[in-house]
Parts: C-alpha cells; structure tokens; sequence
C-alpha cells in the first residue's frame, strides 16, 4: 500500500477551481458523448447587442452543472488553470434550396476568460439599459419625471387661469 508523499498532497491543496454562473436560459443540449458520459452545452451570450450572430457555446459534464439555492441561476466550477474549447457557428453561405449553411469554428481559451465572456453582464454599469433598437440610453428618473409633470400642470392651470379672466371680463361688458 502506498502512502502519499509531501509533493502530492502540496499538489492536492494547490488546486483551485473557478465558478461559472450563468441562467438557466444559457443551459443548451443535454448528449452522450462517444465515452458513455452524459454532456451539456452552456450558450455564451453575445456581449453586443447588436451583434446578431449564433452564441458560442461550451461543453460541460452533465452532472458538473448546478442549480443555484434561489432556483433561478446555474453554476460549474472548472480549473482555474485549465483551457476550455468553445464552439460558433459560422455561415459560410446558402446552399441550392435557399437554406443558410454553417460551420463550427472553435476556440481554446483559458478558463479565466471563458468566466469573464460568460459573466459580462456584470461589468456593465448600472445606469445604462439596453433597448430592444439595441441603443444605450439613460431612463429618467421617477423624481424628474415629477418635476416636468409639476411644471406642466402649472402652466395648465396659468393657461386656464388666464382665459377665465378674459371670460368674466367680457361679460363684465
């Protein structure tokens, strides 16, 4: 029976993963792998909003995938030195009957940026939103919105304060 060296067990404690959170929407396809193993692929949002081309994705151990304690989000943890591939479909045109055809093409990043391209969401500022015509604008608050409404109700009621008086003179007449 071997017993374990200094080396091996400083090897043990030097290990370190990352955790990847993302949402459940970003859980892809579950298959069997030519191994016997079950997998899942994890879709990479595209961190353009205009950018309308397919998402990457990366593949994960099926049972390497959690679900957060609220039930609303996903998590994995990978090595933090390790690489991972992740996959894009590129259009490489349009075949005889008019149908789009595709290619993957992957990429090995190391596991640090595939947390960042995965996360990006939260390096983003709080102040600006996305619209749907994928243009960043800043929302007005609630309390400017109160302020304009105010001074357009004053000059309403100046307006209308204005035509009485013009009103009960002509008929003072």
């Amino acid at each position: 029976m071997e017993t374990k060296t200094e080396n091996q067990t400083t090897q043990e404690k030097e290990f370190k993963e990352i955790t990847i959170k993302f949402a459940k929407g970003c859980v892809g396809n579950t298959f069997t792998g030519k191994d016997g193993n079950d997998y899942t692929s994890i879709l990479i949002p595209n961190q353009e909003a205009n950018d309308r081309r397919p998402w990457q994705t990366f593949v994960v151990r099926s049972n390497a995938i959690h679900e957060d304690k609220f039930g609303k989000g996903m998590w994995t943890k990978l090595p933090a030195d390790g690489h991972t591939t992740i996959r894009r479909a590129v259009k490489t045109g349009v075949d005889e009957q008019g149908k789009s055809t595709y290619i993957n093409k992957d990429t090995v990043v190391s596991n640090q940026d595939l947390k960042e391209m995965v996360e990006f969401y939260k390096n983003r500022s709080k102040e600006q939103e996305v619209t749907k015509d994928a243009k960043v604008e800043k929302k007005p608050s609630l309390k400017q919105k109160m302020e304009e409404k105010k001074t357009e109700v004053q000059k309403n009621i100046a307006e209308k304060g204005a035509a009485t008086k013009a009103k009960t003179a002509e008929a003072a007449l």
